[in-house]
C-alpha cells in the first residue's frame, strides 16, 4: 500500500507549481509529528518506531521538502494500517485534508485522493455509510480537476454504485417479515423486523389492518430481542392478556398491546418498546396512540402531562388496567414471597394515587397475608387462600 500511496500523491503534488520554504530534515520531521498525530511519541509505539526509523535515514535528509514531508505522512499512515490502528490512520487523513486545503486549496488532487483512501478504510471495517459518503466527496473533487490519468472520477462513481448495491443487499438480508396468527383488537397485525446495526436486537415496524374497515396504519414497535431465523415470513402467537375487565401488559418481547387508558370506551395502542429499561430490565413501552378515523395519533405527551409517574412506567408484565373500577395498577417491587403494587384511580379526568397492596406468602400454608395501605394513612390486613388471591388480587 505504501508504494501505491507515494506514487499517487507525490507526483501530482510536485507538479502543482507552488513554492514552499525549504525545511531542514529535523524541522520537517517535527512538523509531521506535531501536526499529523494525536498523542505523544512515548505513548505510541508506531509513531516512536517511525521517528527512530526516519531519524536514521540519511538519504531522506537530502530531500527535505514539502513533497518529502507529505510522503512521510503517508508512510506513517501506512505504518498505522500495518499495525491495525485504523482509527489513528483516519485521524491522520483528517489532518492531511486540513493541510491539503491550506497548501493547495479546496480542490486538489491530494484532497480527492485522501477522500478516496478514507472511503476504502471505512469499507475495510464494514462501515458502508461513511465509505459511500467519503467516496462521494472524492468524486465531487475529481469532477473539478483536469481529466487525465490521475483523475479517478469514474473509479469513484463505480465504487459508489457497488457499495450502494451491497448496502441494499445487506438491508434485504437483515429484514424479516412477520405477522400474528389471529386478529388482535379487530386488527390483522404484521410487521418488519430489521436487524439493528448497533444492538443485538431487531427494530420493529408494525402495520395494523382493520378487519372490518380495511383501514391501516404503520407505527414503530421499538426494539425486541427476538431470535429470528432468516425466513421469508414468520407467524407469531399473541398472548392472551385480557381476563374479563383486567388488561395486563404482555410479557417481555411482545412489542404492543391495547388498553383503555382514559376509560372513554376506546382502547389506546401502547407500543414502541425499549428493551433493557424499566424495573428488572424487562423493557418499557414509550408511545401511546389514539386511533381515530383509521389513523394513529401520538398522544404520549398528553398522558404523561396527566401523570408522569404512571405513563413513563408502562413496563411489560408490570402494568395492569382494571376497566371495571377505572384503575391503573403498577406492580412495584418484591419477589415470589413478598411483593406489592400501587393503585391509581381515574376520577373526573385525573389519575389519583389511592392505595398500596402488600402481599406475603405464608410458606407451607399456601395462604397469603394481604395488607392494604390507603393514601389517607389507614391500613387493613387479611388472610386469603391461593385460589382467592389469584381470583381477586387486582380488586383489593
Amino acid at each position: 500500500m505504501r508504494n501505491y500511496l507515494l506514487l499517487i500523491f507525490i507526483l501530482p503534488i510536485v507538479g502543482c507549481g507552488n513554492q514552499h520554504p525549504e525545511q531542514t530534515y529535523n524541522e520537517m520531521l517535527n512538523d509531521v509529528i506535531q501536526n499529523f498525530i494525536v498523542g505523544t511519541v512515548g505513548g505510541d509505539s508506531v509513531l516512536n518506531a517511525f521517528v527512530q526509523k526516519t531519524q536514521a535515514d540519511s538519504v531522506a535528509r537530502k530531500y527535505s521538502n514539502p513533497a518529502m514531508k507529505e510522503a512521510m505522512m503517508l508512510n506513517l499512515i501506512s505504518d498505522y494500517l500495518v499495525a491495525g490502528q485504523v482509527y489513528n490512520a483516519q485521524q491522520l487523513y483528517d489532518n492531511m485534508l486540513k493541510y491539503a486545503e491550506q497548501e493547495y486549496g479546496k480542490v486538489s488532487q491530494m484532497s480527492a485522493m485522501i477522500y478516496k483512501e478514507k472511503a476504502h478504510l471505512y469499507e475495510r471495517v464494514g462501515d458502508l455509510d461513511n465509505a459511500i459518503q467519503m467516496m462521494q466527496k472524492s468524486a465531487e473533487v475529481f469532477k473539478e480537476l483536469p481529466k487525465n490519468d490521475s483523475n479517478y472520477y469514474n473509479d469513484a462513481e463505480e465504487f459508489i454504485r457497488k457499495w450502494e448495491e451491497q448496502k441494499s443487499k445487506q438491508a434485504v438480508n437483515n429484514r424479516i417479515s412477520f405477522s400474528y396468527k389471529q386478529p388482535i383488537n379487530n386488527y390483522d397485525v404484521s410487521g418488519v423486523a430489521t436487524k439493528s446495526a448497533v444492538f443485538s436486537s431487531y427494530n420493529i415496524a408494525l402495520t395494523f389492518h382493520h378487519i372490518n374497515t380495511e383501514q391501516e396504519f404503520t407505527v414503530s414497535g421499538g426494539r425486541v430481542n427476538w431470535d429470528l431465523e432468516k425466513k421469508d415470513s414468520l407467524c407469531l402467537d399473541y398472548p392472551n392478556n385480557k381476563k374479563g375487565d383486567i388488561i395486563e401488559s404482555p410479557q417481555y418481547d411482545v412489542p404492543f398491546f391495547f388498553a383503555d387508558l382514559d376509560f372513554d370506551g376506546k382502547d389506546e395502542l401502547i407500543t414502541d418498546l425499549i428493551p433493557h429499561a424499566g424495573q428488572r430490565c424487562v423493557g418499557t413501552f414509550t408511545c401511546i396512540y389514539k386511533i381515530e378515523n383509521g389513523q394513529a395519533f401520538d398522544v404520549t405527551e398528553k398522558f404523561t402531562r396527566k401523570s408522569k409517574e404512571i405513563f413513563t412506567c408502562i413496563d411489560p408484565y408490570y402494568f395492569i388496567v382494571n376497566n371495571a373500577r377505572k384503575e391503573i395498577i403498577l406492580y412495584s417491587d418484591g419477589g415470589l414471597i413478598n411483593f406489592s403494587w400501587r393503585v391509581y384511580r381515574f376520577d373526573n379526568g385525573e389519575y389519583i394515587y389511592d392505595r398500596k397492596i402488600s402481599c406475603e406468602l405464608n410458606i407451607g400454608t399456601n395462604n397469603y397475608k394481604v395488607t392494604v395501605f390507603f393514601s389517607q394513612g389507614k391500613s387493613k390486613s387479611f388472610i386469603v387462600s391461593e385460589d382467592e388471591f389469584t381470583r381477586d388480587k387486582w380488586n383489593y
